[in-house]
């Protein structure tokens, strides 16, 4: 088999789509699309998706995704800290990554015009759909 990271950010977007996800959570197909679609962009900006398999050998580094309670349609996106890594720093300053990466992917998805809704700086954004409806 091909190198699935290898091609195009679509294939490799709907590879990792189904191992960015965080926790073992489960997506609607819904969801599934929007991760696609989510995760296309996050390498477009040379960021990449958080790896399942690769956690389990310890790079748990990378953008991961989480179904939005309530919303089935609906995908918070998480920058993933390697843990390894901030066992060693000061709380606050993983605090401030966290939030600094977050910003950044509210940034990288506005920009790619997806529908996030709207939230306080440095929280992992939610996105509601692959475009925000208009008038």
């Amino acid at each position: 088999m091909a190198d699935p990271r290898g091609g195009d950010h679509q294939a490799q977007a709907r590879y990792f789509a189904p191992l960015a996800v965080l926790d073992g959570e489960v997506l609607t197909g819904r969801q599934e699309e929007l991760a696609q679609a989510v995760l296309e962009a996050v390498l477009l900006a040379g960021l990449r998706p958080y790896n399942a398999e690769a956690a389990a050998d310890g790079e748990e580094t990378g953008v991961g995704l989480t179904p939005s309670p309530g919303n089935n349609s609906a995908l918070r996106v998480v920058w993933q800290q390697d843990a390894a890594a901030t066992a060693h720093l000061p709380t606050d300053l993983c605090h401030a990554q966290q939030a600094a990466m977050h910003q950044a992917l509210r940034t990288i998805l506005a920009a790619h015009r997806f529908w996030i809704e709207d939230g306080p700086l440095g929280e992992a954004p939610l996105v509601l759909g692959r475009t925000r409806p208009g008038p």
